[in-house]
C-alpha cells in the first residue's frame, strides 16, 4: 500500500480542513433528531381585533380558547388597534379586553394575551419624546390596569438606524413591570453585508442586519421572525431560506426567545405566493432550520401562525400531523 508523505497530508489538512469548516458555517451539518423533539408545546398565533372590540359571548370566547389549546397556541399576539399618528390609541378599538382577558383566563389560564400595537412605520415619528411617551403610556394601561401579559409590536418597515424604536421599546419596557412581556415583529434577517444588494438591486424596504436584531434584543424578551413575502418562487428555495433565517437568528440572539412565523393567508402583495409560503412548507423548513447544526436550540421558541381569521381547518390538519404529530394530515 503506497503510504502519504507528511508533506501530502499536509497539503490534505490545508485543502480540505477549510472546505469542512466552510461546509459547516454555510450549509450546517444535521443533527439526526427526532423532529418531533423540536415542539416545545409554546407556539403562538396573531388574532384579530374583534375578540377585544366586540362583546363576544362566553361561548364564543370558550371555542376560541379551547381551539387554541387543542392547537398547542400558549400565545396569542391580540390586535387591539393601530397606534395613532399622537402615539395613542383609540379606546373603543380595546373596549371589550378586560371582559375578554377575564373569560379567556378563566377558561384556560395557562394561555398569555398580548396586546398586539401596530403601525405603517413612515405614519408615527418615534423621534418625538412626546409621541414616544403616549405610546408608553399606552402600553402600561394595557398592560398594567387592563390585564395583557405583555405588549406586542408590529411597526414597518424597520431599518438598523432606527434610534427612534429602540428608544421606544426601552421606555415601554420601563413603564411596565418585571413580569409583563414585550415583543417584536421583525422581517427576516439580511446579513450586513447583503444590505446593499438588497436594498438598491432587489428594491426591498423592510430589512434588518444583525444590527437591528442585536438593538431590539436589548429591550425585547421575544422576536417574531415574520418569513413570509419574501418573493420567492420555488418550494426548495423558500424552505432553504427559512433554514439559514433559523439557523443565523437562533444562534445571533441566545438569551431571547424566538418565534418563527409562518404564513396562513392566500392573498398578499405581489412579493407573495401562497403556492409557496404556506403552512406546509413553513413547517418543513422551521424543522430543517431547527435540524441544521449551527442553530441554537435553546433559543427556539415555536412556531407562530399568521393570522389566525385566515387558517383553513387544512391548514390546522397540517399543523397538527407536521408540528403536534396527530394524525388528521392533509396534503
Amino acid at each position: 500500500m503506497k503510504k502519504f508523505s507528511i508533506f501530502t497530508w499536509s497539503i490534505i489538512v490545508v485543502i480540505f480542513f477549510p472546505l469542512v469548516l466552510g461546509l459547516f458555517y454555510f450549509v450546517g451539518v444535521p443533527r439526526f433528531r427526532d423532529y418531533i423533539e423540536y415542539n416545545t408545546g409554546d407556539n403562538a398565533v396573531w388574532a384579530g381585533h374583534e375578540w377585544v372590540e366586540e362583546g363576544k359571548t362566553f361561548y364564543e370566547i370558550k371555542n376560541f380558547v379551547d381551539n387554541l389549546r387543542k392547537h398547542q397556541i400558549s400565545n396569542v399576539f391580540l390586535h387591539v388597534g393601530p397606534i395613532l399618528e399622537n402615539g395613542q390609541i383609540e379606546q373603543k378599538s380595546y373596549v371589550y379586553s378586560s371582559y375578554f382577558l377575564r373569560q379567556a383566563k378563566g377558561i384556560n389560564s395557562n394561555i398569555k394575551y398580548q396586546a398586539w400595537l401596530g403601525q405603517i412605520r413612515g405614519k408615527l415619528d418615534l423621534d418625538d419624546e412626546n409621541i414616544r411617551r403616549n405610546v408608553a403610556n399606552q402600553c402600561r394601561v394595557l398592560a398594567q390596569f387592563i390585564g395583557f401579559d405583555g405588549i406586542h409590536f408590529d411597526i414597518e418597515p424597520m431599518s438598523d438606524d432606527d434610534s427612534g424604536f429602540i428608544k421606544l421599546l426601552e421606555e415601554c419596557k420601563q413603564n411596565m413591570s418585571e413580569e409583563k412581556v414585550l415583543s417584536v415583529a421583525l422581517p427576516d434577517i439580511i446579513p450586513e453585508s447583503f444590505l446593499w444588494y438588497t436594498q438598491n438591486v432587489l428594491k426591498f424596504d423592510n430589512v434588518n442586519s444583525e444590527i437591528n436584531y442585536k438593538n431590539v434584543a436589548k429591550y425585547a424578551d421575544e422576536i417574531v421572525v415574520m418569513l413570509y413575502d419574501t418573493k420567492l418562487r420555488s418550494d426548495w428555495l423558500y424552505k432553504k431560506f427559512i433554514v439559514e433565517e433559523v439557523s443565523r437568528i437562533t444562534s445571533l440572539l441566545k438569551n431571547r426567545k424566538i418565534y418563527f412565523g409562518i404564513p396562513a393567508y392566500e392573498k398578499g402583495s405581489e412579493n407573495f405566493d401562497p403556492k409557496i409560503e404556506n403552512v406546509k412548507n413553513g413547517i418543513l423548513g422551521v424543522i430543517m432550520g431547527l435540524d441544521n447544526a449551527r442553530s441554537n436550540l435553546d433559543s427556539f421558541a415555536g412556531i407562530a401562525i399568521y393570522p389566525y381569521w385566515e387558517i383553513s381547518d387544512d391548514e390546522w390538519k397540517t399543523f397538527n400531523k407536521l408540528w403536534l404529530n396527530k394524525n388528521d394530515y392533509v396534503d
